[in-house]
């Protein structure tokens, strides 16, 4: 007896058009492209050479030990190696220990897009893919991170960002592996089914110690791990849900969300029109949270101006709306932080501290700087105060986004001067972006005590060029070292 024709049935019109895109768009690089794309690597590669002391680090590489292989792929700053799927998650922790990763803005949704590079790494290692392929493949994922936070939200549902942004590593992944239309499909009705993380992770509750959940640095890189998962059991033949996005308890309805986003996705996923959203990342300069980049850049330039700092007798912090909400009414008491998560989550340590220090680095909020009394006391001193003008709540976050999540300082000196921090685009904003040389100082600042001087500069060169290496393993076999012992030999020097 003949089955009833349940393609024409059964259809998923998202996974289609997703699937379409992934395989068809044109990502040739052109200098724009490429520079972004590099852009959007290095500074990843950046942030993750600064982390190999977080305590969730050692974690993650105690987890992938007992599956060390040496056919596998490296697990960055250790000679470890092992299945890229393991590399993908222990190496995307390093990604999101300091909150110093770039993130993106959508209509309605943010998160980090270069979540999707561990993922992406791990999956061209595997392959043995050049850096151009490599640098496309990043440009395709970007470009579904962007679709994605342009046309779902994560918020009714409760769910976590990295329930849209497991997109861009499927993305990626998918044409690194080289899967065809049929294969991508699966693969992302495999990923969605199986990554819908809870944003309890993000709640703002604190454990024994005063920090957040460890699994918030985990999250991000398990999203790729699932993501790459997914891809290497299609390109097995495994299959997904029949329609893993439209059906009755598929992806859409599990969201919670009330409208169509498939016209959005179509109007963004053209595969005749060329991708761009990887130029509109935001990157950070500073170690903490997207919203305080703005007051820091103002304090900075207001602490600059100080003759003499004992002088100071009031600092005023004035934030948009929306950058009040987050680093100090989401906050556990943000005038008197207790750990390296509520410090650099809180405004009036981050102004606190760039005015102190005349800097925000890693080390700004390691516990025993927080903690000292003289700066508590500071802190405990600093003045913040909505200004609407900066920003409204009831603005579309996008907008918001994009004019800079402005924020501005003043200090008030004893004599009754005020000194004042204008309120700008923060550096690393897309209409302030990063160049290549405060990249590779990005770069510097934070490999060096872990890599030491000559082979922080070897990986510097190889991005550079990444566009023209004729296999990635030239750039992973660089990041193949002993970041413990680096870090011992370069204190002793």
């Amino acid at each position: 007896m003949a089955l009833p024709n349940a393609v024409d049935t059964y259809t998923d019109d998202i996974a289609q058009l997703m699937a379409h895109y992934i395989v068809r768009a044109d990502a040739r690089l052109d200098d724009k492209l490429k520079a972004a794309a590099r852009r959007a690597l290095s500074d990843s590669i950046g942030v993750a050479l600064g982390a190999f002391a977080y305590p969730a680090v050692a974690v993650g590489r105690r987890f992938v030990a007992p599956f060390s292989a040496e056919s596998g792929c490296v697990i960055w700053g250790t000679r470890m190696r092992a299945a890229p799927d393991r590399a993908a998650i222990v190496n995307g922790v390093l990604l999101r220990c300091y909150d110093y990763n770039d993130f993106f803005v959508g209509e309605k949704n943010s998160g980090h897009g270069s979540d999707l590079i561990t993922g992406a790494v791990a999956a061209a290692e595997w392959v043995d893919a050049n850096g151009t392929e490599l640098l496309e493949a990043i440009v395709i994922g970007y470009e579904l991170v962007g679709a994605a936070m342009d046309a779902f939200s994560t918020a009714p549902g409760g769910w976590d960002y990295t329930t849209l942004s497991q997109f861009g590593s499927c993305a990626a992944i998918a044409r690194l592996l080289k899967l065809d239309e049929k294969q991508t499909r699966e693969a992302l009705g495999i990923m969605v089914g199986n990554h819908l993380a809870a944003d309890e992770v993000e709640s703002c509750e604190l454990n024994e110690r005063g920090d957040l959940t460890m699994w918030k640095r985990f999250n991000a890189g398990d999203a790729s791990r699932n993501a790459l998962v997914a891809c290497l059991m299609a390109q097995a033949g495994a299959e997904g849900a029949v329609r893993p996005f439209t059906g009755r308890q598929g992806f859409v309805a599990k969201l919670g969300i009330n409208w169509d986003p498939l016209p959005i996705l179509a109007a963004r996923l053209d595969p005749a029109k060329r991708p761009s959203r990887v130029a509109g990342t935001y990157m950070k300069y500073w170690p903490v949270g997207s919203m305080a980049q703005s007051a820091i850049r103002a304090a900075l330039e207001a602490r600059a101006q100080v003759p003499d700092l004992s002088r100071i007798k009031q600092v005023r912090v004035y934030c948009c709306e929306g950058v009040y909400q987050q680093f100090v009414e989401m906050r556990q008491d943000p005038w008197h932080p207790i750990s390296r998560e509520t410090a650099d989550h809180s405004m009036p340590y981050v102004v606190g501290a760039a005015i102190l220090d005349g800097y925000i680095r890693t080390e700004s909020f390691d516990p025993a700087r927080v903690l000292d009394p003289v700066r508590q006391a500071f802190v405990a001193a600093v003045k913040v105060e909505k200004e609407p003008a900066l920003g409204r709540l009831s603005d579309p976050k996008i907008s918001r986004a994009k004019a800079g999540y402005l924020s501005r300082v003043e200090i008030e000196l004893e004599d009754e001067t005020v000194i004042h921090g204008s309120a700008q685009p923060f550096p690393g904003h897309p209409e302030a972006p990063f160049t290549d040389a405060e990249i590779a100082e990005k770069i510097r600042v934070n490999a060096v005590p872990f890599a030491g001087p000559a082979l922080t500069e070897r990986i510097i060169e190889t991005l550079a060029r990444i566009d023209s290496l004729k296999s990635v393993r030239e750039l992973t076999d660089l990041l193949a070292f002993d970041a413990e012992a680096a870090r011992v030999g370069v204190a002793a020097e």
